[in-house]
């Protein structure tokens, strides 16, 4: 049977082309979603942090799944030229 993730909550940040962090994510879970509407570098850390062009790289409308400790960030910056949106939300798989 397959897994369904199921939402626990959301979160939102700009992505541009200055580093941005979200705010302490709420993580009951461990698991994390992440969708960038752009192109995007982004960093997973215990505090609010810079990234840069040696990040993650996530690829826009691609679903990442990350295991993070509760309170983590999701810092961001843009790839290219175009500003967008990082979402993430805390999921718990199951039915």
């Amino acid at each position: 049977m397959a897994q369904q993730l199921r939402v626990i909550n959301n979160a939102s940040q700009a992505v541009t082309n200055t580093s941005g962090s979200s705010g302490a994510l709420v993580v009951p879970t461990g698991l994390i979603r992440v969708v960038a509407t752009v192109d995007s570098y982004i960093s997973l850390t215990a505090s609010a942090a810079t990234v840069d062009n040696t990040g993650i790289v996530i690829a826009a409308g691609a679903e990442n799944l990350f295991v993070v400790a509760n309170g983590s960030f999701v810092n961001g910056l843009r790839v290219g030229g175009t500003n967008g949106r990082i979402s993430i939300t805390c999921v718990s798989l199951g039915r």
